[in-house]
């Protein structure tokens, strides 16, 4: 009998015993007491890069602890906490962990072990047949074109998440800031915040902040109209002071205001691969995230087509330009040239009715009611809707 060594992947699930009270002091390392509560909320400079972590690594949850923070000190961006979602599918909401329970940081590493596995006797090997004569030799033929791959659009993280969408109709939330320990309008980090809301959230829990503009539009050129909603603070619930549901800013992209809404929802970074798509499908830039009037490279616009035309994030959309010169005959006038690309746009996010875009690069701005048509350019006639 001989032996034959077969290598078997097994994956090994590490149980790693950590106590509470000593991961506790690690966990909280630079964390602060919020003055009036009585919920420890660790601050977030910004996005900070990831160590070097062991594979199999495991955190025990302690008071304070998201997977927000845990993604900003585990994987170098709070922005990634989808991913340590992803790896604990047993977490209902993924903005509120409570004390006690286990969260997996990195998977433990696959393992191979050598097992040695009897088998029968190998029948004889048959004699080899007579060659056959060589062929003619068959000329070569040349490799076929290797296909571009998708590359990743460069991105800023923040600017992802906060990209927003424009909606048709005004969306609504669970509630909004009623206050705060004094008499401000606005609010920043570190502000202590009253809420009002429309359903019960536990202390320690995180809530999205969202700025709504509109009616907005039609441009010209479109018949689309609606609202944009956008990212702007970060809020982490505490403990109930007089019988009032109180909060702190975690974060504040722009200063926050009672008129904002409040969601269950915090955006996450998911890299865009660049997919350019069928060239000449038109499309109308409605309005930017900001109320600027004039867009260029590094703003987000929002486009009257999406996933119901066949968009899909990564694709490229180029924006054209009317450009008039004027002219002199039996008087100035002015006279409509054809339309000049003057930007490109990669789409972030799709709805049904319209898409999120960031200007990847341009040559001057433009403004809302700019046509665009998806693709390179490989064919069609440019700015045709």
């Amino acid at each position: 009998m001989k032996k034959m060594a077969v290598i078997l992947p097994v994956l090994v699930i590490l149980a790693t015993s950590l106590s509470l009270t000593g991961l506790a002091s690690e966990a909280l390392q630079g964390a602060e007491a919020v003055p009036g509560g009585a919920l420890g909320v660790a601050t977030l400079s910004g996005e900070t890069p990831g160590g070097e972590y062991p594979e199999g690594l495991v955190h025990t949850v302690v008071l304070g602890d998201t997977l927000w923070d845990l993604s900003a000190r585990y994987l170098g961006s709070p922005w990634l906490w989808p991913e340590l979602w992803q790896r604990n599918r047993f977490l209902t909401n993924p903005h509120y962990i409570y004390p006690g329970i286990r969260v997996e940081l990195f998977p433990p590493p696959s393992r191979e072990y050598v097992m040695e596995v009897r088998g029968a006797e190998p029948e004889p090997t048959p004699a080899s047949p007579t060659p056959e004569p060589p062929a003619e030799p068959v000329a070569a033929k040349p490799p076929e074109p290797t296909a571009l791959r998708e590359k990743p659009l460069a991105i800023p993280q923040l600017e992802y998440v906060r990209a927003g969408r424009f909606l048709p109709k005004r969306p609504e939330g669970i509630g909004n800031i009623r206050g705060g320990v004094d008499s401000r309008v606005a609010f920043s980090e570190r502000d202590r915040v009253f809420l009002s809301l429309d359903k019960e959230i536990p202390p320690g829990q995180l809530l999205g902040v969202f700025r709504v503009r509109g009616p907005v539009g039609p441009p010209s050129g479109s018949s689309v109209s609606g609202y944009v909603q956008y990212l702007v603070g970060i809020l982490q619930v505490l403990e109930r002071e007089d019988g009032k549901v109180t909060a702190v800013v975690r974060k504040s992209f722009e200063d926050l205001s009672r008129d904002d809404q409040i969601l269950e929802e915090i955006p996450g970074y998911d890299p865009v691969l660049l997919r350019p798509g069928e060239d000449n499908l038109g499309a109308v830039v409605l309005a930017g995230r900001s109320e600027h009037t004039e867009f260029s490279t590094g703003q987000v616009v929002y486009l009257d087509k999406g996933a119901d035309a066949g968009v899909s994030v990564g694709n490229l959309f180029r924006v054209f330009s009317v450009r008039h010169e004027a002219t002199w005959g039996s008087g100035w006038g002015d006279r409509e040239k054809a339309p000049v690309e003057v930007a490109r746009a990669v789409v972030v996010r799709t709805l049904p009715g319209s898409s999120s875009a960031y200007v990847v690069s341009g040559t001057q701005s433009f403004s809302s009611g700019a046509s665009a048509l998806r693709g390179t350019g490989s064919g069609g006639a440019a700015g045709s809707r």
